[in-house]
Protein backbone atom coordinates (compact mmCIF):
# COMPACT_ATOMS: atom_id res chain seq x y z
CA UNK A 1 0.00 0.00 0.00
CA UNK A 2 2.61 2.28 1.04
CA UNK A 3 4.35 1.41 -2.35
CA UNK A 4 1.37 2.47 -4.28
CA UNK A 5 1.06 6.13 -2.52
CA UNK A 6 4.99 6.68 -3.46
CA UNK A 7 4.27 6.03 -6.64
CA UNK A 8 0.62 7.86 -6.73
CA UNK A 9 2.74 11.03 -5.61
CA UNK A 10 5.59 10.67 -7.81
CA UNK A 11 2.49 10.34 -10.81
CA UNK A 12 1.42 13.92 -9.35
CA UNK A 13 4.15 16.11 -9.13
CA UNK A 14 5.36 16.45 -12.89
CA UNK A 15 1.31 17.17 -12.85
CA UNK A 16 1.58 19.67 -10.38
CA UNK A 17 5.06 21.34 -11.32
CA UNK A 18 3.31 21.62 -14.90
CA UNK A 19 0.34 23.39 -13.30
CA UNK A 20 2.73 26.33 -11.74
CA UNK A 21 2.38 29.65 -14.00
CA UNK A 22 5.32 30.83 -15.09
CA UNK A 23 4.75 34.88 -14.15
CA UNK A 24 8.11 36.30 -14.61
CA UNK A 25 8.10 35.66 -18.62
CA UNK A 26 4.90 36.50 -19.21
CA UNK A 27 4.90 39.71 -17.49
CA UNK A 28 8.09 41.15 -18.95
CA UNK A 29 6.59 39.80 -22.62
CA UNK A 30 3.19 41.90 -21.95
CA UNK A 31 5.05 45.15 -21.18
CA UNK A 32 7.15 44.87 -24.15
CA UNK A 33 4.26 44.33 -26.48
CA UNK A 34 2.36 47.14 -24.79
CA UNK A 35 4.84 49.30 -25.31
CA UNK A 36 5.58 48.09 -29.34
CA UNK A 37 2.13 48.55 -29.47
CA UNK A 38 1.72 52.10 -27.90
CA UNK A 39 4.64 53.01 -30.44
CA UNK A 40 3.29 51.42 -33.70
CA UNK A 41 -0.49 52.64 -33.09
CA UNK A 42 1.36 56.18 -34.21
CA UNK A 43 -0.07 58.06 -30.88
CA UNK A 44 3.74 59.18 -30.62
CA UNK A 45 4.16 60.63 -33.81
CA UNK A 46 0.65 62.07 -34.24
CA UNK A 47 1.51 64.24 -30.98
CA UNK A 48 4.52 65.48 -32.35
CA UNK A 49 3.25 66.22 -35.71
CA UNK A 50 1.27 67.84 -34.19
CA UNK A 51 2.84 69.99 -32.19
CA UNK A 52 4.72 71.00 -34.97
CA UNK A 53 2.19 71.93 -37.07
CA UNK A 54 0.31 74.41 -34.22
CA UNK A 55 4.44 75.68 -33.84
CA UNK A 56 4.95 76.54 -37.58
CA UNK A 57 1.84 78.09 -37.83
CA UNK A 58 2.41 80.36 -34.58
CA UNK A 59 5.70 80.89 -36.60
CA UNK A 60 4.48 82.01 -39.52
CA UNK A 61 1.88 84.27 -37.77
CA UNK A 62 4.90 85.74 -35.89
CA UNK A 63 6.74 86.44 -39.48
CA UNK A 64 9.45 83.54 -39.00
CA UNK A 65 8.99 82.23 -42.36
CA UNK A 66 12.07 79.49 -42.32
CA UNK A 67 11.34 78.16 -39.07
CA UNK A 68 7.96 78.23 -39.85
CA UNK A 69 8.39 75.87 -42.88
CA UNK A 70 10.39 73.64 -41.31
CA UNK A 71 8.53 72.82 -38.22
CA UNK A 72 5.09 72.61 -41.02
CA UNK A 73 7.24 70.56 -42.46
CA UNK A 74 8.46 68.37 -39.97
CA UNK A 75 4.83 68.30 -38.91
CA UNK A 76 3.27 67.18 -42.02
CA UNK A 77 5.69 64.13 -41.60
CA UNK A 78 5.19 62.70 -38.83
CA UNK A 79 1.68 63.40 -39.06
CA UNK A 80 2.02 60.80 -42.48
CA UNK A 81 3.89 58.33 -39.98
CA UNK A 82 1.17 58.30 -37.61
CA UNK A 83 -1.22 57.54 -40.19
CA UNK A 84 0.56 54.89 -41.70
CA UNK A 85 1.79 53.44 -38.24
CA UNK A 86 -2.10 53.08 -37.73
CA UNK A 87 -2.61 51.21 -41.29
CA UNK A 88 0.43 48.64 -40.46
CA UNK A 89 -1.21 48.61 -36.65
CA UNK A 90 -4.87 47.48 -38.41
CA UNK A 91 -3.03 45.04 -40.93
CA UNK A 92 -1.03 43.50 -38.03
CA UNK A 93 -4.42 43.35 -35.74
CA UNK A 94 -6.30 41.26 -38.42
CA UNK A 95 -3.58 38.90 -39.11
CA UNK A 96 -3.14 38.31 -35.13
CA UNK A 97 -6.35 37.32 -35.17
CA UNK A 98 -6.47 35.22 -38.09
CA UNK A 99 -2.84 33.72 -36.54
CA UNK A 100 -5.22 32.84 -33.54
CA UNK A 101 -8.23 30.58 -35.28
CA UNK A 102 -5.40 28.94 -36.87
CA UNK A 103 -3.18 27.84 -34.57
CA UNK A 104 -5.73 26.33 -32.42
CA UNK A 105 -4.58 23.38 -31.00
CA UNK A 106 -5.76 20.00 -33.23
CA UNK A 107 -7.10 18.09 -30.42
CA UNK A 108 -7.10 14.74 -32.24
CA UNK A 109 -3.30 15.12 -32.12
CA UNK A 110 -3.37 15.91 -28.38
CA UNK A 111 -5.22 12.61 -27.78
CA UNK A 112 -2.88 10.52 -29.57
CA UNK A 113 0.28 12.64 -29.20
CA UNK A 114 1.95 10.73 -26.32
CA UNK A 115 0.40 7.22 -27.47
CA UNK A 116 2.02 7.83 -31.05
CA UNK A 117 3.05 3.58 -32.33
CA UNK A 118 1.08 2.52 -29.65
CA UNK A 119 -2.63 1.28 -30.41
CA UNK A 120 -5.05 -0.01 -27.97
CA UNK A 121 -8.22 -1.55 -27.78
CA UNK A 122 -11.54 -2.55 -25.68
CA UNK A 123 -10.41 -2.77 -21.84
CA UNK A 124 -6.36 -1.49 -22.97
CA UNK A 125 -7.74 2.18 -24.54
CA UNK A 126 -9.69 2.37 -21.15
CA UNK A 127 -6.67 1.21 -19.17
CA UNK A 128 -4.45 4.30 -20.78
CA UNK A 129 -7.27 6.59 -20.00
CA UNK A 130 -7.69 5.90 -16.41
CA UNK A 131 -3.97 5.51 -15.62
CA UNK A 132 -4.01 9.22 -16.87
CA UNK A 133 -1.52 8.29 -20.16
CA UNK A 134 -3.77 10.78 -22.16
CA UNK A 135 -3.28 14.10 -23.16
CA UNK A 136 -5.64 16.60 -20.91
CA UNK A 137 -7.47 18.28 -23.00
CA UNK A 138 -8.89 20.94 -20.57
CA UNK A 139 -5.52 21.77 -19.93
CA UNK A 140 -4.55 21.84 -23.87
CA UNK A 141 -7.22 24.54 -24.11
CA UNK A 142 -6.05 26.77 -21.20
CA UNK A 143 -2.37 26.56 -22.56
CA UNK A 144 -0.21 29.68 -21.81
CA UNK A 145 0.81 29.75 -25.69
CA UNK A 146 -3.39 29.74 -26.83
CA UNK A 147 -4.35 32.67 -23.97
CA UNK A 148 -1.68 34.42 -24.66
CA UNK A 149 -2.55 34.62 -28.26
CA UNK A 150 -6.03 35.26 -28.16
CA UNK A 151 -4.93 38.09 -25.55
CA UNK A 152 -2.55 39.85 -28.08
CA UNK A 153 -5.12 39.59 -30.61
CA UNK A 154 -7.82 41.41 -28.42
CA UNK A 155 -5.36 43.83 -27.16
CA UNK A 156 -4.09 44.55 -30.78
CA UNK A 157 -7.90 44.96 -32.22
CA UNK A 158 -9.01 47.05 -28.85
CA UNK A 159 -5.87 49.68 -29.76
CA UNK A 160 -6.68 50.21 -33.36
CA UNK A 161 -10.10 50.79 -32.33
CA UNK A 162 -9.69 52.95 -29.28
CA UNK A 163 -6.39 54.90 -30.05
CA UNK A 164 -5.97 58.45 -29.07
CA UNK A 165 -5.51 59.83 -32.00
CA UNK A 166 -8.25 60.00 -34.88
CA UNK A 167 -7.67 59.29 -38.50
CA UNK A 168 -9.93 62.46 -39.53
CA UNK A 169 -8.32 64.96 -37.19
CA UNK A 170 -5.00 63.77 -38.79
CA UNK A 171 -6.13 64.49 -42.40
CA UNK A 172 -7.54 67.52 -41.03
CA UNK A 173 -4.47 68.74 -39.59
CA UNK A 174 -2.75 67.74 -42.26
CA UNK A 175 -5.17 69.58 -44.89
CA UNK A 176 -4.71 72.97 -42.70
CA UNK A 177 -0.98 72.66 -42.58
CA UNK A 178 -1.09 72.44 -46.35
CA UNK A 179 -3.38 75.09 -46.52
CA UNK A 180 -1.36 77.53 -44.12
CA UNK A 181 2.20 76.40 -46.31
CA UNK A 182 0.02 77.76 -49.25
CA UNK A 183 -1.36 80.60 -47.54
CA UNK A 184 2.30 81.72 -46.54
CA UNK A 185 3.98 81.04 -49.56
CA UNK A 186 1.47 83.16 -51.57
CA UNK A 187 2.32 86.54 -49.23
CA UNK A 188 5.42 88.26 -50.21
CA UNK A 189 8.96 87.73 -48.15
CA UNK A 190 9.38 90.22 -45.79
CA UNK A 191 12.61 90.75 -45.87
CA UNK A 192 15.00 92.48 -42.63
CA UNK A 193 16.67 96.11 -42.86
CA UNK A 194 20.37 96.46 -42.99
CA UNK A 195 21.01 100.02 -40.79
CA UNK A 196 24.05 101.31 -42.52
CA UNK A 197 23.87 104.26 -39.90
CA UNK A 198 21.52 107.75 -39.46
CA UNK A 199 23.06 111.21 -39.30
CA UNK A 200 20.98 114.86 -38.05
CA UNK A 201 19.16 117.11 -40.91
CA UNK A 202 20.18 120.14 -41.23
CA UNK A 203 17.00 122.55 -42.56
CA UNK A 204 18.76 124.93 -43.44
CA UNK A 205 20.96 123.49 -45.93
CA UNK A 206 18.60 120.84 -46.50
CA UNK A 207 22.04 118.32 -46.53
CA UNK A 208 22.55 115.32 -44.65
CA UNK A 209 25.84 113.19 -44.16
CA UNK A 210 25.31 109.85 -46.14
CA UNK A 211 27.20 106.50 -44.17
CA UNK A 212 30.30 105.94 -45.52
CA UNK A 213 29.28 101.86 -45.93
CA UNK A 214 26.93 103.19 -49.12
CA UNK A 215 29.57 104.42 -51.42
CA UNK A 216 31.86 101.50 -49.79
CA UNK A 217 29.07 99.44 -51.41
CA UNK A 218 28.93 101.14 -55.06
CA UNK A 219 25.14 102.43 -54.46
CA UNK A 220 26.47 105.46 -54.08
CA UNK A 221 29.62 107.88 -55.61
CA UNK A 222 30.81 111.28 -54.69
CA UNK A 223 30.20 114.32 -56.63
CA UNK A 224 27.36 112.75 -58.58
CA UNK A 225 24.11 112.58 -59.04
CA UNK A 226 21.43 111.32 -56.45
CA UNK A 227 17.33 110.11 -57.95
CA UNK A 228 14.93 110.21 -55.29
CA UNK A 229 11.67 108.16 -55.68
CA UNK A 230 8.27 107.60 -53.77
CA UNK A 231 6.79 104.26 -53.25
CA UNK A 232 3.26 104.27 -53.55
CA UNK A 233 2.42 101.38 -51.71
CA UNK A 234 4.03 102.13 -48.09
CA UNK A 235 5.15 106.24 -48.78
CA UNK A 236 8.59 104.82 -48.84
CA UNK A 237 11.06 107.10 -49.98
CA UNK A 238 13.98 105.29 -51.97
CA UNK A 239 17.23 106.81 -53.30
CA UNK A 240 19.58 105.81 -55.68
CA UNK A 241 22.75 106.92 -58.15
CA UNK A 242 20.87 105.68 -61.22
CA UNK A 243 17.81 107.29 -62.74
CA UNK A 244 16.90 103.53 -64.05
CA UNK A 245 16.53 101.44 -60.15
CA UNK A 246 13.80 104.89 -60.06
CA UNK A 247 12.14 104.93 -62.94
CA UNK A 248 12.14 100.67 -63.46
CA UNK A 249 11.04 100.61 -59.61
CA UNK A 250 8.52 98.46 -58.35
CA UNK A 251 5.44 101.14 -57.73
CA UNK A 252 7.87 103.99 -57.43
CA UNK A 253 7.48 107.34 -58.69
CA UNK A 254 10.22 109.54 -59.64
CA UNK A 255 10.17 112.78 -57.59
CA UNK A 256 13.33 114.91 -57.54
CA UNK A 257 17.14 114.64 -57.76
CA UNK A 258 19.76 116.27 -55.63
CA UNK A 259 23.36 115.92 -55.71
CA UNK A 260 26.09 114.38 -53.23
CA UNK A 261 29.27 116.30 -52.96
CA UNK A 262 32.44 115.33 -52.14
CA UNK A 263 32.20 115.61 -48.08
CA UNK A 264 29.11 113.09 -48.32
CA UNK A 265 26.84 115.68 -47.88
CA UNK A 266 23.55 114.60 -49.80
CA UNK A 267 20.92 117.63 -50.81
CA UNK A 268 17.12 116.54 -49.62
CA UNK A 269 15.19 117.85 -52.54
CA UNK A 270 11.59 119.78 -51.40
CA UNK A 271 9.10 117.48 -53.01
CA UNK A 272 10.28 114.60 -50.47
CA UNK A 273 10.71 116.97 -47.89
CA UNK A 274 6.93 118.01 -48.58
CA UNK A 275 6.02 114.24 -48.98
CA UNK A 276 7.48 113.43 -45.48
CA UNK A 277 4.99 116.29 -44.13
CA UNK A 278 1.83 115.26 -45.78
CA UNK A 279 2.64 111.31 -44.51
CA UNK A 280 3.00 113.24 -40.97
CA UNK A 281 -0.15 114.52 -41.10
CA UNK A 282 0.44 118.12 -41.47
CA UNK A 283 3.24 120.35 -39.80
CA UNK A 284 6.93 120.12 -40.01
CA UNK A 285 8.37 116.17 -40.24
CA UNK A 286 11.90 116.91 -40.69
CA UNK A 287 13.09 119.73 -38.83
CA UNK A 288 17.08 120.77 -38.23
CA UNK A 289 18.02 117.57 -35.91
CA UNK A 290 16.05 115.00 -36.72
CA UNK A 291 17.73 112.06 -37.62
CA UNK A 292 17.38 110.52 -41.23
CA UNK A 293 18.13 106.82 -40.88
CA UNK A 294 20.04 105.24 -43.93
CA UNK A 295 18.56 101.49 -44.20
CA UNK A 296 18.89 98.84 -47.52
CA UNK A 297 17.86 95.02 -47.66
CA UNK A 298 19.55 92.90 -50.12
CA UNK A 299 17.02 93.24 -52.87
CA UNK A 300 17.42 96.90 -52.95
CA UNK A 301 21.15 96.54 -52.81
CA UNK A 302 20.63 94.51 -55.68
CA UNK A 303 18.91 97.24 -57.65
CA UNK A 304 21.32 99.64 -55.78
CA UNK A 305 18.68 101.25 -53.85
CA UNK A 306 18.66 102.82 -50.21
CA UNK A 307 15.51 103.77 -48.19
CA UNK A 308 16.21 106.77 -45.93
CA UNK A 309 13.08 107.39 -43.14
CA UNK A 310 12.81 109.64 -40.49
CA UNK A 311 13.68 108.64 -36.90
CA UNK A 312 10.10 109.00 -35.54
CA UNK A 313 8.58 106.25 -38.11
CA UNK A 314 12.41 103.93 -37.86
CA UNK A 315 11.04 101.54 -35.09
CA UNK A 316 7.74 100.66 -37.14
CA UNK A 317 9.84 100.41 -40.86
CA UNK A 318 12.52 98.16 -38.66
CA UNK A 319 9.56 95.91 -37.15
CA UNK A 320 7.55 95.36 -40.75
CA UNK A 321 10.60 94.63 -43.02
CA UNK A 322 11.08 95.48 -46.62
Amino acid sequence: MSQRDTSAETDDSPAAERRVPKLGDGTVSGALGAVRRGVRSGVPAGVAGFASLLGGVRALQRGDRDNGYLRLGAGGLLVAIALDQRRVAGDRADIDATDVVDTTPDIGDLETGDTEGEHYGGDAASEVVDTGTGIDIEGADSSPDRDGGVDAANVDQTDVAESGIDEERLADASSESAAASESAASEPAHESYERLGAASFDEHSSEIPIPQAAFDRTILSLRSEVFWGIRDADDAVIVSGQFDPIQDGDEIRYVASSEVDGDRLLTVPDPVLNHWDAVAGGGLAVASGTELAVLTTDTLQADDQLRIVPEQWLEDVLESGE
